[in-house]
């Protein structure tokens, strides 16, 4: 249920998204004769055609290949349409990507490159698919910061929550520097940052609580995470509790919807031998999961290094 809530926040405030002007060339800059520079005039595409192969960019973009303003909103209706009918992922990031790059090589900066954005990320986000989330947030919190109006407050949470996942503290430190007042006062914002505190202070219980109330789709983000913090939980379990646990508590510590669900997660971590039908062998199963706990002590810089 939580998450079909979160999908249908994928295309929010779409019929808010203003019709901002296409950008005016910018002026011409002094050429280098041993650099090529792209960015010497500002590109206005002259292609009619709704979608359209991503490819990298080798050399300048040939307007004829580029499409304008009025043909991308076009291209963002028929690809959320798509998305819906079909669920292609690889299309629709496929096309989501060759749209952000015609808005970046025509810069076009405004509510509608924030829309797009946006809901490529939510997208990534529902797929799981870390990589173009992040890419995406990169260019939001740009677009954001030169007062573009989106979803800011949303994506100020995404970001928190992504930063607990990736375990970048230095990030994370430089995120809560620019919180004020009024953001904190944001349900979303104020919601991780309480997961924030409850894994700064170990307090499993409350996590799990916030867990099950995520506004948005911040559960997907969580969810990147969710197994490292039941292996942490459990652990502080087995060292709280021994001998033994009666499995339906440990189901609701950990907020599994079903003792099934349980029972899966044990298996997945080698530690169900350690059951009974009632009970788990909290001595037993402690040597497995300090083991385990042991493989989050490294952080993948490449995927926490966006702030």
């Amino acid at each position: 249920m939580r998450r079909r809530e979160a999908r249908l926040q994928r295309f929010k405030n779409t019929n808010n998204v203003k019709r901002s002007p296409a950008p005016s060339p910018a002026t011409p800059a002094t050429p280098n004769p041993d650099v090529m520079d792209w960015d010497e005039y500002t590109i206005v595409g002259t292609s009619s055609q709704l979608e359209k192969q991503y490819l990298r960019l080798t050399s300048a973009p040939d307007p004829a290949s580029v499409r304008p303003l009025p043909v991308l909103r076009k291209t963002l209706e028929l690809i959320k349409q798509k998305w819906e009918k079909e669920h292609n992922y690889t299309y629709m990031c496929d096309q989501f990507k060759s749209m952000r790059q015609d808005l970046t090589v025509q810069r076009i900066q405004n509510d509608f490159t924030v829309h797009v954005y946006e809901t490529h990320a939510r997208i990534a986000l529902e797929m799981g698919d870390l990589g173009e989330y992040n890419q995406c947030q990169t260019q939001l919190k740009d677009l954001y910061s030169k007062g573009i109006a989106g979803e800011t407050m949303e994506f100020l949470a995404y970001r928190i929550l992504y930063m607990l996942h990736t375990q970048n503290r230095s990030a994370l430190n430089a995120i809560m520097a620019e919180i004020k007042g009024t953001h904190a006062n944001d349900k979303a914002v104020q919601h991780a940052l309480q997961v924030r505190s409850s894994l700064a202070t170990s307090n499993y219980h409350r996590f799990f609580l916030l867990y099950k109330e995520t506004p948005n789709m911040g559960n997907y983000l969580i969810h990147q995470f969710i197994e490292r913090e039941r292996i942490y939980a459990l652990r502080t379990m087995c060292k709280a509790y021994r001998p033994s646990i009666d499995i339906e508590f440990i189901r609701k510590e950990l907020a599994f919807e079903t003792t099934q669900d349980l029972h899966k997660f044990l298996e997945k971590l080698k530690i169900s031998g350690t059951l009974d039908d009632q009970n788990l062998d909290a001595r037993n199963a402690l040597p497995g999961l300090n083991d385990l706990a042991k493989q989050f002590a490294k952080v993948d810089i490449n995927r926490s290094a966006t702030v």
